[in-house]
């Protein structure tokens, strides 16, 4: 059994702890199979080489690219019909094409793809997904937030894109409701949740060893933050931009040093180069007034390293989802700032932490500062019902590879 996942990208590391948990898990299932990668990255995951994937794109300014585009489509399109005949005809190696159709099963498992956020460039996801289906391949999304498209002409091409692909694996009710309201098959449609909860941590005495070059004080309670830059796109408010984003951690960072003595340590979860978080955590970092209790992570480390970073925080603070699935899943009390549904859906709603998600465009000092002064003084209580309820969010993960081992073996 051959499997393709596409859409990869080491440099996120949410990314990267999406597809590591995929590929262990459905090992766990299947252990037999073979697992190419395709992405915008050229480095490794798990030991995989992340081979380069066609950048598609529809675009008035990129003529060239769009024509490409569907050329690329009407190649799939003949092939198929050619082996529907009866004939042989095989995509050359060299082509861009070659692993979608090298394969026997195509799986995006990039966590929100799919979803509205992204405004019209969602369409070339679509259209990566659409070579796989034209192809005749088995498809499935893994563990994927989707839907809730601004533009109703992407909302009709998500309906028949979802319509035709074999298994659509959900980590969040907003995403199913999103599915059902618009129609798509319910027979395909599972509710699970992110595979990133199966995450494995490293060793403790690595967690040391890093923490120790890292120069972090551990005498004290620590406060995790992920701030992202990333986030002020999502902001429609009028004051919305990094750098209202950097003042409100910087003042939330002087309350808990000066009011609870705690240490600060500042984590990124991207170094895409576009997106580096270390970038919205150096200017938090200089303009913060109490610099010998703040700690920042500088180097870069995969998933499993972060997370470890991520467990020896006694409060987290994330802007990004996986560094909140990172805090969660190692029992962390943790408020999550949400930029779309699947943060309200994952560790709000699926946690039972909604109590303790801010909305982008309603995040501001004191509603956050409200959240701060509650989560520090009920952290005990709150690590409880995470202990409670992650081993059944883990089981809901696991789901993922068992679905996907049974429509395999229900059509070999």
């Amino acid at each position: 059994m051959k499997i393709l996942l596409t859409n990869v990208g080491e440099k996120n590391k949410g990314n990267s702890a999406l597809i590591i948990s995929t590929i262990e898990t459905l090992k766990h299932y299947m252990p037999k199979t073979k697992f190419i990668l395709i992405g915008g990255g050229n480095g490794e995951i798990n030991n995989l080489k992340i081979e380069k994937q066609f950048s598609s794109e529809l675009s008035i300014k990129k003529p060239d690219k769009t024509i490409k585009t569907f050329y690329y489509l009407f190649y799939c399109s003949l092939i198929r019909l050619i082996r529907i005949l009866g004939f042989n005809c095989s995509i050359k190696k060299k082509s861009p094409l070659y692993y979608y159709d090298y394969v026997d099963v195509v799986i995006n498992s990039g966590g929100d793809h799919f979803s509205g956020e992204y405004g019209i460039a969602v369409l070339n996801n679509f259209i990566n997904l659409s070579y796989s289906i034209f192809l005749g391949k088995k498809v499935i999304l893994y563990g994927e937030s989707l839907g809730y498209y601004k533009n109703k002409n992407i909302n009709w091409i998500a309906r028949i894109v979802f319509n035709r692909v074999d298994l659509i694996l959900v980590r969040d009710e907003l995403s199913v409701k999103y599915l059902h309201d618009n129609h798509i098959n319910n027979n395909k449609i599972a509710f699970t949740a992110d595979p990133a909860f199966l995450l494995e941590v490293i060793p403790e005495s690595e967690i040391v060893t890093i923490l120790k070059s890292e120069k972090v004080d551990i005498k004290k309670p620590i406060v995790g933050m992920n701030p992202s830059g990333l986030i002020s796109r999502f902001d429609k408010t009028e004051c919305g931009n990094d750098e209202k984003i950097i003042q409100i951690f910087v003042k939330i960072i002087d309350y808990l040093i000066e009011e609870k003595n705690v240490n600060i340590l500042l984590i990124p979860h991207d170094y895409t180069p576009y997106y580096d978080d270390r970038k919205v955590i150096n200017s938090i970092f200089e303009k913060s007034n109490y610099k010998s209790s703040i700690f920042v992570i500088n180097g870069e480390y995969d998933p499993r390293e972060l997370k470890g970073i991520i467990s020896k925080c006694d409060m987290f603070i994330g802007s990004r989802m996986h560094a909140t699935i990172a805090s969660t899943s190692s029992l962390v009390p943790t408020i999550g700032i949400a930029y779309s549904h699947k943060m309200k859906g994952i560790i709000g709603k699926m946690l039972g932490q909604e109590k303790y998600i801010i909305d982008i465009n309603d995040f501001d000092y004191q509603k956050l500062l409200i959240l701060v002064i509650d989560m520090w003084n009920n952290r005990a209580d709150i690590k409880k019902e995470l202990e409670i309820v992650i081993p059944l969010v883990k089981e809901k993960s696991s789901l993922n590879g068992k679905l996907v081992k049974e429509l395999i073996m229900s059509e070999s």
